[in-house]
């Protein structure tokens, strides 16, 4: 385990190989908080507007995010938001999202809470201590296999038309691997000094906007990431996901002893996204959500933040009890 002979806080290697495993998962959390981005993380993401960390969340963190999320799915609770060409038919399923997805399961309120995903926040956005770091929105896509289609070129500042792109953010979570052939996300390298682009409605989806008329090929970057890790990018960086062009399912095939174990696999992508603010450049929301949503901005970094107690009148920071409680059930 990599964090053998780095942990800090006065607790000995024995001590902490031999503590309780939920006590050992606290203690590694809390570790890792301490430090979750180097110095030169924070300078490439502030030059060039965005950041890969892969690995980032524990494997343990992983599982539940994905189960977590499967549940959803498996309850019908995504919606299907790609159309047949004119921005309003519905079609085949290609592209399924959820927004906000906070509201959704305790785990999915509790994650931007998370150490290492606040800390991260706090690091890339505040100059100074005395800011805070406030957690705007949330959502989920899923494509399937063959089919799916990807979210076209956009800034997240088209919507939420903060004064300051840089001074927001989003932490892109791959809960399966994101490879180049199932669509991956992708950046504009450079696009994000050029403030917010024009943007028109995409006809391949029933509510988004694009700016892929004005993103040329040659800025594109595609981030591959392995689930577990993150892409962070400010708000004003054009970002997309593409196709998912992996097969509909494939066999893999091995022989142990003679017999013949076949798995049979799905290639559908999921990712989570979360988008912060720093608190002194929140403003009121500008783009529409279902009359329904249960809306909630809570302060997750810095002096303002209550832990959630202000914005939903209970303790939001209980990731791992959360993480716990969802690996118990699978």
């Amino acid at each position: 385990m990599r964090v053998l002979g780095r942990f800090r806080g006065g607790v000995g290697h024995a001590k902490f190989l031999g503590a309780p495993k939920t006590m050992r998962r606290m203690m590694r959390c809390r570790w890792a908080s301490t430090e979750v981005l180097t110095s030169e993380d924070i300078a490439h993401f502030r030059e060039e507007g965005w950041l890969v960390k892969d690995p980032f969340f524990e494997p343990d963190h992983l599982r539940a995010i994905r189960a977590s999320l499967e549940e959803i799915h498996a309850g019908g609770r995504l919606a299907n938001v790609s159309t047949e060409g004119d921005g309003k038919t519905k079609g085949e399923v290609r592209n399924l999202q959820i927004c906000p997805l906070s509201p959704e399961s305790d785990l999915f309120r509790s994650l931007p809470f998370h150490p290492k995903v606040s800390e991260a926040m706090r690091l890339l956005l505040c100059d100074e201590d005395t800011q805070s770091v406030t957690n705007y929105l949330s959502q989920a896509f899923w494509k399937p296999p063959s089919k799916g289609l990807g979210t076209s070129y956009h800034q997240d500042n088209a919507y939420f038309q903060v004064s300051d792109g840089s001074k927001g953010a989003a932490v892109w979570i791959a809960v399966h691997d994101a490879t180049v052939s199932n669509g991956t996300l992708h950046v504009a390298r450079g696009m994000h000094k050029k403030g917010v682009l024009p943007h028109r409605r995409d006809l391949a989806s029933d509510h988004h906007i694009t700016c892929d008329d004005h993103i040329p090929q040659s800025a594109e970057v595609p981030l591959e990431v392995k689930a577990g890790g993150v892409a962070f990018f400010n708000l004003d960086v054009p970002h997309c996901t593409k196709r998912n062009a992996t097969s509909n399912r494939s066999e893999l095939k091995i022989y142990l002893l003679y017999v013949k174990w076949i798995f049979v696999i799905v290639f559908s992508r999921a990712a989570v996204a979360y988008h912060f603010v720093r608190s002194d450049f929140f403003r009121d929301r500008a783009f529409p959500l279902p009359e329904d949503a249960d809306w909630r901005t809570p302060v997750v970094a810095g002096p303002e933040s209550s832990g959630g107690v202000r914005e939903y009148g209970v303790a939001c920071d209980t990731f791992q009890r959360d993480a716990d409680a969802v690996l118990a059930k699978v």
